[in-house]
């Protein structure tokens, strides 16, 4: 049976709405401009082939459109992974809300 390490919500900005108490999000020291890296407190994951699962909610552009867009993630080590967001079904990158779950199997 998988455990849930970990869990959060965050905000296309990086903020986060709710998570597992000791996570943290850079938006700075990212592989590009269009990822986070999710900061893991030591301790809590102890090799680094957990699972991520990732879902992001539909983008909203302003004009009632709603994208759909792809998200996943890079570098997955026991103290962090990056996350990022890929085109939209528009042609453009598109950073919306997301939310996390890391599962030990």
């Amino acid at each position: 049976m998988a455990r849930i390490i970990a869990v959060g919500n965050v905000k296309s900005d990086g903020t986060i709405y709710s998570s597992t108490p000791g996570i943290t999000i850079n938006t700075r020291d990212v592989y590009d401009g269009n990822m986070y890296k999710v900061e893991l407190p030591r301790g809590l994951v102890l090799h680094n082939d957990y699972t991520i699962q990732l879902t992001q909610e539909l983008v909203d552009d302003g004009d009632q459109d709603h994208y759909f867009t792809a998200i996943g993630y890079l570098f997955r080590t026991k103290r962090d992974f990056q996350v990022g967001i890929i085109r939209g079904n528009n042609g453009q990158y598109i950073k919306g809300n997301w939310s996390f779950t890391l599962l030990d199997l």
